[in-house]
Formats: structure tokens, sequence, C-alpha cells
């Protein structure tokens, strides 16, 4: 019902703003006889608006009280189901707001804060071994970087994204090759860290639960997508070598599932 108040009320204003826009119309004219015959006019309205909404009003109460007691329930069934309406939509907007993995938000915040020393390091480190693995020797950190897509985070981890332009776009490497090139960026990387060339870098090589060593930073894997080699990097953490840990059984198990029988296997020893 607010909507009908507020449209009786701006029918009765009418005059009043009326009068108001007139007057900054004509008050560079300073002619007083014209404003007060615009007030005139003005209240002349407000008058006749007022009083006929209030024989209209008085006149219904007196002849026709049903139809005021009709119309009245009738505006309250309608104001009634729009607020629930409103109220199911306000609901349903809270409802589907997504709520924050608190987790994720702190990886987030990790990754934001750790990609620019990332980035310093597979820059330094790519300019070093570029022209062994048939890459454009980088002349600034922008080349580097990939546009929209600084790092991936998966399985909790922070995988961090590169790119180095090839040297010959016709030239396809091989799993074998990449897997040499990965081998050869995590040597020298390791020995640029090592060296002292990050002061900012505040890791040391971890050692994970199995023994196994691991350097500050970890080459996770380069591609060959064509035109460029993606470069994946990761910090050294307990969850990245679980990860890897987890990744080695399955394919350990996935051959010994496909390992082929020999003519014994159904009669052992």
């Amino acid at each position: 019902m607010t909507w009908l108040f507020e449209k009786l009320i701006s029918l009765l204003t009418f005059p009043i703003s009326w009068f108001w826009e007139s007057f900054e119309k004509n008050k560079e004219t300073k002619s007083i006889w014209k404003i007060i015959l615009l007030f005139v006019g003005s209240l002349s309205g407000l008058v006749l608006l007022g009083g006929s909404l209030a024989w209209l009003i008085a006149y219904l109460i007196n002849y026709h009280i049903e139809w005021v007691v009709i119309g009245g329930v009738i505006l309250w069934l309608y104001a009634y189901v729009k607020s629930k309406m409103d109220k199911k939509k306000a609901e349903s907007a809270v409802q589907d707001v997504p709520t924050v993995d608190p987790v994720l938000a702190e990886l987030q915040v990790q990754a934001e804060r750790g990609y620019p020393i990332m980035r310093n390091i597979m820059y330094q480190t790519a300019k070093t071994v570029a022209p062994d693995i048939g890459a454009v020797v980088p002349r600034i950190l922008q080349e580097i970087e990939i546009p929209g897509g600084h790092y991936i985070l998966a399985h909790n981890i922070c995988f961090y994204q590169y790119k180095l332009d090839k040297a010959d776009i016709r030239m396809q490497y091989q799993t074998a090759d990449l897997l040499e090139f990965k081998a050869l960026f995590q040597s020298v990387c390791a020995r640029l860290i090592g060296a002292g060339n990050f002061p900012t870098l505040q890791m040391q090589n971890y050692m994970d639960a199995y023994g196994n060593w691991y350097d500050a930073v970890c080459i996770d894997v380069i591609e060959d997508v064509g035109n460029t080699f993606i470069i994946q990097a990761v910090f050294a953490s307990p969850t990245y070598a679980e990860y890897l840990h987890q990744i080695q059984l399955n394919q350990q198990g996935a051959d010994n599932n496909n390992a082929v029988p020999d003519a014994n296997w159904s009669n052992p020893v």
C-alpha cells in the first residue's frame, strides 16, 4: 500500500513542484506580479486537488463505506502477497550467495603474495636456460607472463604459470625432450637459488615424510603448446610432496595392472 500513498502525495504536491520549477525559470525576470500569479495558481491547484480528494473520501465513507472496506481489503491482500514475494526473493538471494572456502581464500592470498617472487626466479632461470631448450631469451619480466592466467589453484596447491616463446615454432618436442628441459630448468633454478640470487625467498630445501628432498622451487611441468613453452612451478611444501607421492603410487598401480602375466601366473610356486 505504500505505493498508493506515494502516488497520492505526489499528486497533491504536484502544484507545489510546478510552482518552484516555474519560479526557477522566471526568477531572472524579477517580475513580482508574475511570481505572485504563479504562486496563486499553484495554491489554487493545491486547494482544488486537496479539497476534491477530501470530498471523495468523505463521500465514500458516508455513502459507500462498503467500497472503502472492499478496496482496503483488496489493497491489503495485494500488499501482503507482494511482501511475501519480496521476502522469498531476499531469502533466495541470501542462499544463492556462494560460501567462501577459507582454505581456498587463504591459498589465493598466498598465491598473490608469492607471484612476484616466483616470477623473478623463473625469469632469471629462463634467461640462462632458454638457449639450451630452443626458446627465445626473454628481455623483460612481462615477456614470460601469461595474461589472466598467472596461476592455477588445485589440490590445495598453487601452480604458477609462465611462458617462453620457442625459437623455432616448427619444432615439436616429444615427451622425452620436455622431461630433459624440465630437469635442466630445475637444476639451473636450484643453482641460482643456492647462490643467493633471490634474497627475498625465505624458503629452504624440503624433505618429505618418505625421505625425498625437494628444492625450494620445483618445476612441475614444461609443455610444448605450439609456438611457446608453458612452465608450471611450485613452492615446495608438504602438500605438494604428498601430491607427487600420490601420483607416483597411482602410476605404480597402473603399471602393475598393465603388466602382462607370464605362463606361470596361475601356478604360483
